[in-house]
């Protein structure tokens, strides 16, 4: 008679879940530079090309209209842009005399590092395509003598200015003023990104307003360090730098987009021994990470960049 046994099929191991997941955690804080970005994944053996597609708006028509005669009517025009996926990933050797000897969980060490490096590698890939946007502007308001010079309340109204002469949505909604004292309301706005160095320039600005201060606190994003009129402002100590320029994108609505290769970002672990001949006394194991992805600025009118020099 043969023995009932419950293995592996029936119930199996959540490490490889365990491990996915503490590396998802860690690489999340990085991701800044996306977080407004249009979501666009791409399903597994659907190819490696996405296509973005964008609609330009119909001329206005103020040509009145003749009785009985059916005006001609506009096309439609359309612009694709299409992007390719690459694929990125690293990972660690964890040899059996640490896994013996070290008190703390290496693999759960591993999986954090792991997740922080690919956060921190998907947000700068992200913010070097941000930073080569078409669109770009010197601050020249300031005063301590640079081209440009440091940030001021009148460079980013200009740049505020220009999104919206291009019909540019901003993405973050109005907070309406309450009854909290030393509250204020802010206006509808577009998000802008500046590197930590900035943020006592920030804070001088004409206007600016800590998200203390804001009449609601929800939906005050983890890393917001404050609005300056119709821009609320977002801290990366990744934020662009070439020299002593500091490039500050100002984003609005579906101005840039991501894709994923769906279910492509996951933990690799690679067990003692597991190498064969190449490990024949189960000395080495490894922790690694890979993922499949690709940004693309989609619409140039609707994200500027602002170049500012610390005061």
């Amino acid at each position: 008679m043969a023995d009932n046994l419950t293995t592996t099929t029936q119930v199996d191991p959540g490490t490889a879940t365990f491990y996915d997941k503490v590396l998802l955690e860690a690489a999340k804080p990085e991701l800044v530079h996306e977080l407004f970005a249009l979501k666009r994944p791409l399903a597994q053996k659907s190819g490696n090309t996405i296509k973005f597609r964008r609609y330009s708006n119909l001329s206005v028509a103020k040509t009145p209209l003749t009785e009985g005669v059916t005006p001609p009517g506009q096309l439609l025009s359309k612009t694709d842009i299409t992007a390719t996926i690459s694929w990125y990933g690293d990972y660690v050797h964890i040899t059996d005399v640490v896994d013996q000897t070290v008190e703390d969980d290496e693999w759960v060490v591993a999986g954090e590092k792991l997740g922080f490096q690919s956060g921190e590698t998907r947000d700068e890939l992200v913010r070097d395509i941000i930073a080569a946007c078409a669109s770009s502007t010197n601050a020249s308001a300031g005063s301590n003598g640079g081209t440009p010079t440091e940030l001021t309340k009148s460079d980013i109204d200009g740049i505020v200015v220009t999104l919206l002469g291009y019909n540019a949505k901003m993405i973050a909604p109005k907070i309406t003023a309450g009854t909290g004292v030393a509250t204020r309301g802010v206006r509808p706005a577009f998000w802008g990104i500046l590197n930590t160095a900035l943020i006592d320039d920030l804070q001088e600005v004409d206007g600016y307003t800590n998200p203390v201060e804001y009449a609601r606190q929800d939906g005050i994003m983890d890393q917001e360090w404050g609005a300056t009129g119709n821009v609320r402002w977002l801290q990366s100590s990744k934020g662009y730098l070439s020299g002593s320029t500091y490039s500050l994108p100002i984003m609005g609505k579906d101005a840039m987009g991501v894709t994923d290769l769906e279910g492509s970002m996951k933990n690799i672990r690679k067990g003692y021994g597991s190498g064969g001949t190449e490990d024949p006394i189960d000395q080495r194991a490894t922790s690694g990470w890979k993922m499949a992805f690709v940004a693309r600025i989609l619409n140039d009118e609707f994200m500027h960049i602002l170049k500012v020099t610390h005061s």
